[in-house]
């Protein structure tokens, strides 16, 4: 009992530094945060912060991880039986900052809907996208049935069009009103074309 005890503390307080954490780094970015910051964000010594993370760059990596759990976890709750409709919501949550609302005004962007999050993510291991990839896989083997297909690879293909399409908006903006139904549209005319 005293170790679950133990380790339910140790949780919460990875979070409430994830969480301080998040606030540095989304206001004066990664590199101009110190360990000496966050520590004075939590009100505790630099040794303290040094027992629950070995490095600000091990922290980092839990923050991401931590970031692509709740987006995934966030579209597993709002999911239905509809495989199309539930990647529209990925297409939705990934593209929310930029679709403009119904007054014209851009969304703000946040921790919690940034499109370049995932985005920026340069990595070749696909290891910490895995939970996205494997919901968007789902999504497919429901869609298209065809046991040729390599339905993780075309999940990563989906995300990666996803990508490009928040960066092609970010080199010069366009209307967003059809964000969503023009990325499905182009994904499978091009799926069904190979």
């Amino acid at each position: 009992m005293a170790k679950r005890i133990s380790e339910k503390l140790e949780n919460m307080k990875k979070e409430l530094y994830l969480e301080a954490s998040a606030e540095l780094f989304e206001e004066v970015g990664y590199e101009n945060t110190t360990v000496s910051d966050i520590a004075e964000s939590l009100d505790i010594s630099v040794g303290t912060f040094y027992k629950t993370f070995e490095t600000k760059a091990n922290l980092y990596s839990e923050h991401v991880l931590h970031q692509l759990r709740s987006f995934v976890e966030r579209l597993e709750e709002s999911s239905t039986d509809d495989s199309m409709s539930n990647l529209k919501l990925f297409l939705h949550n990934t593209y929310e900052p930029f679709i403009k609302n119904k007054n014209g005004e851009e969304v703000n962007i946040s921790r919690e809907n940034d499109p370049f999050f995932f985005h920026n993510l340069n990595t070749n291991d696909s290891q910490p996208l895995d939970g996205l990839y494997k919901y968007l896989e789902k999504q497919f083997k429901e869609i298209i049935k065809d046991d040729t297909l390599d339905y993780y690879h075309i999940a990563v293909l989906f995300k990666k069009l996803a990508d490009a399409y928040t960066e092609s908006y970010m080199i010069k903006k366009f209307d967003t009103t059809n964000a969503i139904d023009d990325t499905v549209s182009l994904f499978f005319n091009g799926i069904t074309k190979s």
